[in-house]
């Protein structure tokens, strides 16, 4: 059995030995170059010797050209030899002396496979080729930032970092991710041959699930590269379980660095992030967004730390709340600059300090048919052909070396060309190719001479539209309310207007050859409406209308009304009251239609409300104007509205105040005061004063009968003067005068009444009983003539309110 075991154990070794000198041999034969041999083939045929010399060593000859021409020189040396002049100046490195080590063991070794040797070592003038195919979309003014690639070192081998070819940019139409979307296409444009081995990872956002996630994009052609992974600062990130093209951000600052396996080496891309602890987003129509260095216009996201508040003197109130984020610790805030606005992007920081991140002006314009619509984030619409780009100042096209324009929205491998414009002209004319396509949605790109981007921008175009007009009237506030309008597109024959959303498949639309003609009803729904224009098999764009109309409703504060009014209301004096929760509600055309509205009873006492960038209603305490009806007047008054839009200013009626005087003890009301007295006198005067009775009367006037009663009998009625309990008068009567008595059955039974109510007593035995009242509000005693005037004058609350 020991015998047994040893014979394997030797066996074993031989093998391994065999299968080690094996692998020697094969690393032996990778070391050798591969000799040049020259193709009198076709082009094609000179590609592949080009790749196969790649290999070699090269010689570096300096260029006599220009700066801008060496990019040439270097495209041109991946076709063919180029002998190296090693340079004896101070400046060189030890990269150089590496190269020359490599060559002598080079020259000493056998023949390799090409396929095995290409990525061994890496030459300045020999940048990798990214096909012509991989093309995507790029943000504006893309944040610079560092990225390196880096072969470990190894055996034998050299770690080149940094060098200059490898810290090249890629040209402008070559740049982008992957977008998050669809695969479309590829659409070819005039574009030009660019060659790079540098492939850009971008810092990009999006919302989802009321949360912003922050996150890497790699490059879609490294997505299926061996051993691809994902670090920052030094830590792996986690791959985004929807957007394969994603990883997960951990912090705003610190190296990314992009690695994976290419030709038995280890590459890797980094992007620095910087120290500067938040991240820049210029923002699209579809809640995403891409890293930039710097604003210039539009709408802009911003990931900060918790403890960073907005600077609302430099930056205006916030548009939305912050919003939270993937990263723990930081919230996204909203901005959107105007252009030529005075707002900016500022914060203050827990030190005290303020951060303001400066934005740049922009450059450029675009001339042309333009097209009025209200669509937001897509750039001016044009039509019967693209527009031409002019520049703002004499200096800007100097600055610039190329154009890129290209098909925007979601979607990889879409369309895009480029051109470079003549300094010497204020406007420049876009490629032939833009007009060829006869619409869509595109943007511009503008690139310096060190592919740096300066600004950008959208735009869409329709060859077949030719005019929108919007028959509106001038009127925001009509006082008959507002009636229907007609929009007329005016295009070429073929051309079809179709609705893009649910309000404007209530509008009625008319069909004609050279025209189509929109009417809009007046429903607040269908202000705003989205049309899809174009020909049936050709580009469509989309077009927003807007019709400026106001509307209003009155509702209770913190819950906006359901349903929209565009007459006057009414409103009553309670509804100006402290405690009061009415509230006037607007609903304003669009967003940022204007920053502040007026309201009041005169111009000159208005108050004013301002407008939140991004909501459309505005809620009116009334109980702000309770001053201004402190001593209210019977009548109806007008609540107005004034609003300055385009350095005019519009005033309307919504409202109007009824004040009436109201009794407070049933429902009646009239705006006349005599009326309501009339009204109180004869129905409800006894609940605020009362008759005195025969005993207060007694005591303002002493000559009155102490008592007056009544027989029982005959209904007699007798005075007495007794003062005291004595009853003698009208027994007496009783027993010798009343007719009506029993008698001659024994003695008469006694039987009367005290009479105390003075009606009676007037109208039976005293006729001149004076009628004398007393308030029940004072005690106040007073003729019957004499007590409304006392009421009016010392209880009118009491008697009547406004109402």
């Amino acid at each position: 059995m020991g015998s047994f075991r040893l014979l394997f154990v030797i066996i074993l070794l031989a093998v391994m030995i065999v299968l080690y000198i094996i692998y020697k041999y094969r690393s032996y034969q990778e070391a050798r170059p591969i000799k040049e041999t020259p193709s009198p083939g076709p082009q094609e045929d000179q590609r592949t010797v080009a790749e196969q010399q790649e290999t070699r060593p090269i010689k570096e000859t300096p260029s006599p050209e220009p700066q801008e021409d060496q990019r040439a020189v270097a495209e041109q040396q991946e076709t063919r030899p180029i002998k190296e002049t090693p340079s004896p100046g101070p400046q060189e490195d030890q990269r150089t002396v590496a190269e020359q080590a490599e060559k002598t063991v080079a020259e000493e070794a056998p023949p390799a496979p090409v396929e095995e040797t290409r990525s061994t070592i890496v030459q300045e003038a020999q940048p990798t080729t990214i096909p012509e195919e991989i093309q995507t979309s790029h943000p504006e003014e893309t944040a610079s930032t560092v990225t390196e690639w880096t072969q470990p070192q190894g055996a034998g081998e050299v770690q080149l970092k940094g060098t200059a070819v490898e810290r090249r940019r890629l040209e402008p139409i070559k740049r982008g991710g992957k977008p998050r979307g669809p695969a479309q296409d590829l659409e070819r444009g005039r574009t030009q041959g660019i060659q790079s081995h540098r492939l850009n990872p971008e810092i990009v956002c999006w919302k989802r699930e009321r949360q912003w996630v922050v996150a890497v994009e790699v490059p879609e052609e490294l997505l299926e590269k061996p051993g691809l992974t994902v670090l920052q600062s030094g830590s792996s990130l986690l791959r985004d379980e929807i957007e394969e093209a994603c990883w997960r951000l951990e912090q705003v600052s610190g190296d990314v660095i992009v690695r994976w396996n290419e030709a038995e080496a280890v590459r890797e891309v980094k992007v620095n992030l910087g120290q500067e602890n938040y991240l820049l987003f210029k923002l699209t129509g579809q809640n995403q967004g891409r890293r930039v260095k710097s604003p210039s216009s539009g709408p802009y996201l911003v990931i900060a730390s918790n403890d960073w508040k907005r600077d609302e003197m430099l930056a205006g109130p916030p548009l939305v709340r912050p919003e939270p984020t993937s990263l723990v610790g930081y919230q996204a805030h909203f901005f959107d600059l105007e252009r030529g606005g005075d707002q900016e992007i500022a914060f203050h920081l827990p030190d005290g300090q303020r951060r303001v991140i400066k934005a740049k002006a922009p450059r450029f314009d675009l001339v042309g048919n333009r097209i009025e619509d209200a669509s937001e984030h897509m750039g001016p619409l044009f039509g019967g052909g693209p527009p031409r780009i002019r520049a703002l100042d004499a200096q800007a096209w100097q600055e610039v070396s190329t154009v890129v324009i290209g098909k925007e929205g979601r979607g990889q491998r879409k369309w895009r060309t480029e051109f470079r414009p003549d300094p010497d002209k204020m406007e420049q004319d876009l490629p032939s190719e833009v007009a060829a396509r006869k619409g869509g949605w595109y943007f511009l790109r503008f690139y310096d001479r060190d592919g740096d981007l300066i600004e950008s921008m959208d735009f869409r175009f329709l060859s077949v539209l030719k005019e929108v007009r919007v028959h509106q009237p001038s009127r925001f506030l009509p006082e008959e309310g507002h009636g229907p309008v007609w929009v007329e597109f005016v295009h070429e024959a073929g051309c079809a207007v179709q609705p893009s959303n649910d309000s404007a498949s209530s509008v009625q639309i008319e069909y004609r050859d050279d025209r189509t003609i929109l009417s809009i009803p007046p429903d607040p729904t269908c202000d705003e409406t989205r049309w899809l224009v174009g020909q049936h098999d050709g580009p469509h764009v989309e077009v927003t209308i807007l019709v400026e109309r106001l509307w209003w409703a009155v509702g209770e504060e913190g819950n906006p009304p359901s349903e929209w009014k565009d007459r006057p209301l009414t409103l009553l004096h309670g509804d100006f009251a402290a405690t009061s929760r009415k509230a006037l509600w607007l609903r304003l055309p669009r967003r940022r239609w204007v920053d502040r509205v007026f309201v009041g009873f005169e111009q000159s006492k208005a108050r004013g409300y301002p407008v939140k960038g991004m909501d459309r209603t505005v809620a009116i305490a009334l109980r702000d104007f309770g001053d201004a009806i402190e001593a209210p007047r019977v009548g109806r008054f007008p609540f107005k509205l004034w609003i300055n839009l385009n350095e005019r200013r519009f005033e309307g009626i919504v409202c109007e105040l009824e004040i009436k005087m109201c009794c407070r003890l049933c429902d009646f009301a009239t705006y006349r005061e005599e009326d309501l007295l009339s009204h109180i006198h004869a129905s409800h005067l006894s609940d605020f004063v009362r008759h005195l009775t025969y005993e207060e009367l007694r005591e303002r006037i002493p000559s009155l009968p102490y008592k007056i009663y009544q027989c029982s009998y005959c209904n007699y009625y007798v005075e007495s003067d007794d003062v005291g309990p004595t009853i003698s008068v009208i027994c007496n009567h009783i027993e010798r005068d009343c007719p009506k008595a029993p008698r001659g059955i024994g003695k008469v039974q006694i039987s009367f009444r005290i009479v105390s109510d003075p009606d009676e007593i007037r109208q039976f035995v005293i006729k001149n009983l004076p009628r004398i009242y007393k308030c029940n509000l004072c005690g106040l005693t007073c003729a019957e003539n004499d007590m409304m005037n006392h009421l009016v004058g010392s209880h009118r609350n009491e008697l009547y309110k406004f109402c």
